[in-house]
């Protein structure tokens, strides 16, 4: 349900102007892309050599630099290992909301999957069992109580709330605003980490893979 309401809701409707200016940024990447895209398999084509020469670069697993840059950003604003905030941005990424469903960890948990808050919320994304764990339970999301702590479990636990506050406000910040019980700030903190999540995917990361490329190119003789 989350997936269907968020898919119409425009990220330039937030208040930040930086928000607006990265969706251009973005669909500038997204054309350069494609563009660079046609003329790299061309030039594969046209020159076998430049395959067998840069196979290793990536073969070594560097080619995922959306996630490697997200994963460091992740680890800025966390204690926890990097096996487990991998683990996070996997499950996370199986959903179109990814960058929501993180912002959302990190205001509610830091991204520690075995928090539990002073109000009884647990888990990455906060979740309240007094007053989910039945209905939850019901949709064969969890089955009993400590799956929420779970990572997966508990991400789909917060994507099935927060879908419900959304249905019937389909307003973002006012679904974010009754999710946490009523916390204007808090809505600030998830939209403000919602903004750097989308600007390390449109610019940090883009930036970090072609560096990286240059300097593979850099060591390939001539």
């Amino acid at each position: 349900m989350l997936k269907e309401l968020l898919n119409g809701y425009t990220v330039v409707r937030y208040k930040w102007v930086v928000l607006a200016k990265l969706a251009v940024i973005f669909f500038v990447f997204i054309t350069s892309y494609a563009l660079a895209n046609a003329v790299l398999d061309w030039d594969k084509q046209a020159d076998a050599s430049y395959v067998s020469e840069n196979a290793g670069f990536e073969s070594a697993g560097q080619t995922d630099w959306v996630k490697t840059a997200v994963v460091d950003w992740m680890k800025l604003n966390s204690e926890m290992p990097e096996q487990v905030l991998s683990s996070i941005y996997d499950a996370a990424e199986t959903n179109i909301n990814t960058e929501l469903i993180l912002a959302v960890c990190l205001v509610e948990s830091n991204f520690n999957p075995g928090v539990k808050s002073g109000k009884g919320a647990v888990g990455l994304m906060g979740i309240m069992p007094s007053v989910w764990l039945e209905e939850l339970k019901a949709n064969g999301i969890v089955k009993e109580k400590r799956d929420l702590f779970l990572i997966p479990n508990n991400i789909a636990s917060g994507i099935y709330v927060l879908g419900k506050y959304l249905e019937r406000t389909n307003n973002l910040e006012e679904a974010l605003f009754n999710y946490v019980g009523g916390d204007s700030d808090y809505v600030k903190k998830v939209l403000q980490a919602l903004g750097e999540i989308y600007h390390i995917k449109m610019v940090k990361a883009p930036v970090a893979k072609t560096k990286a490329a240059e300097a593979v190119a850099g060591d390939i003789p001539g």
